[in-house]
């Protein structure tokens, strides 16, 4: 029954995209579906800002470690897209299905995934044409985090990430790297001026 394959994967992805909607919509953006996927899964936004974000949602089921704490997960990152000019900027959220809900999610953008591709990161299958990533998740080792961390769920905790040599923990969950959820951008007054 070939159709079960890809029915599995489908829903998958569909759950992941949710899962990054949801993540949004907890942080007060706004998310569309559009009605043709070409490459964009979703779109972030606010009403009050002029800010929108392009999102490509990849999702992995992630494996634990028989030893020691922490899981795994493979994404297929299409080639054709990643090698495209990053024009209007694209982002990609990975997420990682565990066996009682989310695990981390990946928010890195199309351009700092490019530079790290030219660097090394991942590897290319031919067959799929994908760009994959062996992504691995560990508890932060940072002896000054908050103890109460150590206590949580798998899904709660703070993770470290990398892929290979790569380390990934500054996209994990970094929604706010999102244009719509940036911060504003404080300028610098010169109080240097003319006297009154």
């Amino acid at each position: 029954m070939a159709w079960q394959g890809k029915s599995i994967a489908t829903y998958s992805g569909g759950s992941g995209q949710m899962a990054v909607m949801g993540e949004l919509l907890h942080r007060k953006c706004n998310a569309a579906v559009p009605h043709v996927d070409v490459g964009t899964d979703v779109f972030a936004f606010r009403d009050d800002r002029e800010d929108v974000a392009r999102i490509q949602v990849k999702t992995a089921v992630g494996k634990g470690y028989k030893k020691g704490k922490g899981y795994n997960a493979k994404f297929g990152i299409p080639m054709h897209q990643l090698e495209r000019t990053d024009d209007p900027p694209l982002f990609y959220a990975l997420a990682v299905r565990l066996d009682k809900g989310w695990g981390s999610f990946i928010v890195v953008s199309r351009a700092k995934l490019q530079k790290l591709w030219n660097d090394g990161l991942g590897s290319e299958n031919k067959k799929s044409g994908d760009l994959e990533l062996h992504m691995q998740f560990r508890p932060q080792a940072d002896k000054r985090r908050d103890e109460s961390d150590r206590e949580k769920p798998e899904n709660e905790r703070v993770w470290e990430a990398r892929c290979g040599k790569f380390d990934l923990t500054d996209s994990v969950d970094a929604w706010e790297s999102l244009p719509p959820l940036k911060g504003p951008v404080a300028i610098a007054l010169d109080e240097t001026g003319p006297e009154a």
